[in-house]
């Protein structure tokens, strides 16, 4: 803190010094060089007028050698113009060789206005010239122009001689001011830190302790002031302290999860089974709306804290997993008339209502999904009876067909069976040491036949030094006949890859087909019960919808993630992260 204080102060003054060095520097450049201007051009004008007093401008003869003379008595550089911008005698050139001077910016400004001038840099000499003009008038006509130009050489340098010993001031005053403020600061400094020195102690719950700053103005009376606060701070504290204890007592014997909220919505305490529903974090002290994210829920507290009256409800929450819950709040007040806050019990209904969708889930998709076998193995045995039977050709293609309807049929429960049991949590994870490149092996082979029923290889990778993993092997195999088996039905020609590798420091299992891949808009809900991306292709192969269903839920029963890359038309991956 002290160097930091420190530093703002010097980048402060620093700056302040800066820019009153910079502006003495304009100041001067601009105002004192105008003056010094002026001056000059004020004396070389009256000059110019005494000048003129005896020239001739009707004269046919060169001027040179008069405007010569006149720049040994001046000092300045004088040139005659007639009045038509027609040099006729100048003290450094031959006048009979010049330009006309009509369109000079000064001769025009004469002209116009009895006198005129410029300031134009000199490329020869490479300095600055003031070049004044005066038109000269006899019988109330203009007769010509007498220039007068000086060279301001002289004028910038005792600008700058100035605007030296101006910053030189400037720099002088400002560093004996830092000496006297850094004297000043550093007592400041420590009295600064006897502040925070208290303050820390009062943070550490040392509220006995006092701070004496007597004498030194404002200190004194902010001295005052947080002593005054640390003996108020004691008391404050020691009530809430009682609180706490008294809502402990409460909270011991709720076996439900359990939130007191006060009334600003802030989660004051909060139980075991709570942080457990919640996600395991910490509770105490957060907006409750960031805990249970329903507004259900939050109208339910606004309600209670608004009529003072226990109320209830069912809702669900998202986070930080899926759940139903049911919740009952009550009104708390510790003193007579004054709510103090509420208190939520909350009792999870997550299986049963799972249970009770599951079943409507069940009834509505079965339903959908049988009617295509149902009615196709109804409508050929109804042909059958109908006189087919006796046609052996059709009859055989028609028993075929019922076969395979019915087959699809029991793929169908099977799928939908063990999707449930995963659901439900029936089927528990039998985990042991599993060898992967073997269990690879073993299910290249199942699939071998039908992959080569569509010339499709499939081929093990393992690119990395991981070949042995904790998991249930029959599921395990069951994830990767699933992924493989989707793969061999979406993938018309190419190869199938079975193995292992390494992203990012993680391991994983891969299964990579060069199939039509999956649109990126679908990526997102593949997983989800009777998803297809493509209704008819999937039922035309056989397809139930479930499959890789079956394979999220089983790598979520084992604890791990699951990510799909695919591009349209390219092929798609499935990676298990373990």
């Amino acid at each position: 803190m002290k160097r930091h204080i420190f530093r703002r102060i010097f980048l402060l003054y620093a700056l302040v010094l800066l820019f009153s060095v910079i502006f003495a520097e304009l100041y001067v450049t601009k105002v004192v060089r105008s003056g010094y201007i002026n001056d000059l051009k004020d004396s070389l004008l009256i000059q110019a007028g005494l000048i003129s007093e005896n020239i001739s401008f009707a004269t046919e003869t060169s001027l040179d050698d008069f405007c010569r003379r006149m720049k040994e008595k001046t000092g300045a550089r004088v040139t005659v113009i007639d009045i038509r911008g027609k040099v006729l005698g100048d003290s450094d050139n031959d006048s009979s060789k010049m330009d006309n001077h009509a369109g000079r910016l000064e001769i025009q400004q004469a002209f116009a206005s009895e006198t005129g001038w410029s300031v134009r840099h000199s490329d020869t000499l490479e300095h600055d010239f003031l070049y004044t003009a005066r038109k000269i008038v006899r019988e109330g006509q203009p007769a010509g122009i007498v220039r007068l130009a000086i060279p301001l050489k002289d004028v910038y340098e005792s600008v700058k001689a100035l605007r030296l010993k101006i910053s030189l001031v400037v720099i002088t005053i400002f560093l004996l001011s830092g000496i006297a403020l850094a004297w000043q600061t550093t007592k400041i400094r420590k009295l600064v830190n006897q502040i925070a020195e208290y303050a820390g102690a009062i943070s550490h719950g040392f509220y006995k302790k006092r701070l004496h700053l007597e004498g030194v103005g404002e200190f004194t009376e902010l001295a005052h002031s947080l002593n005054d606060m640390a003996s108020k701070l004691e008391t404050s504290v020691t009530q809430r302290d009682e609180k706490t204890n008294r809502l402990n007592v409460i909270i011991k014997g709720i076996p439900e999860a359990l939130l007191l909220i006060n009334t600003h919505g802030i989660i004051e305490l909060s139980n075991n089974a709570a942080r457990e529903l919640f996600g395991g974090q910490k509770l105490d002290g957060k907006p409750f709306i960031e805990i249970v994210r329903n507004p259900g829920f939050l109208s339910l507290v606004d309600y209670v804290k608004q009529n003072r009256a226990t109320s209830s409800s069912e809702f669900i929450i998202d986070f930080p997993e899926e759940r139903y819950l049911s919740v009952l709040v009550s009104p708390i007040s510790y003193t007579v008339g004054e709510i103090a806050g509420v208190a939520a019990i909350f009792h999870d209904l997550t299986r049963i209502k799972r249970l009770e969708q599951m079943r409507k889930d069940f009834v509505a998709n079965v339903s959908h999904e049988i009617k295509t076998p149902v009615t196709a193995i109804k409508g050929f045995s109804e042909t059958l009876l109908d006189g087919a039977l006796y046609d052996r050709e059709n009859a055989e293609k028609f028993l075929q067909t019922i076969k395979a309807q019915s087959e699809r049929l029991n793929r169908l429960v099977d799928d939908l069976l063990t999707l449930s049991r995963v659901e439900l949590g029936v089927i528990k994870m039998n985990k042991t040491e599993v060898t992967i490149p073997e269990l690879v092996d073993h299910v290249i082979e199942t699939v071998a036949v039908q992959a080569a029923g569509k010339n499709i290889s499939v081929r093990k990778s393992i690119g990395s030094e991981w070949t042995a993993i904790s998991a249930d092997r029959d599921r395990l195999e069951q994830i990767l006949l699933n992924l493989a088996d989707n793969a061999i039905k979406f993938t018309e020609e190419g190869e199938i890859e079975i193995g292992v590798a390494q992203e990012s420091g993680r391991n994983y299992i891969f299964v990579r087909d060069s199939g039509i891949g999956i649109p990126r808009k679908y990526i997102s809900r593949i997983g989800e019960r009777f998803f297809r991306v493509d209704p008819s292709r999937s039922r035309e192969l056989g397809g139930t919808g479930l499959g890789l269903a079956i394979v999220k839920h089983l790598v979520k029963a084992h604890g791990w993630d699951m990510k799909i890359e695919s591009e349209e038309g390219r092929g798609t991956t499935v990676k298990i992260f373990v």
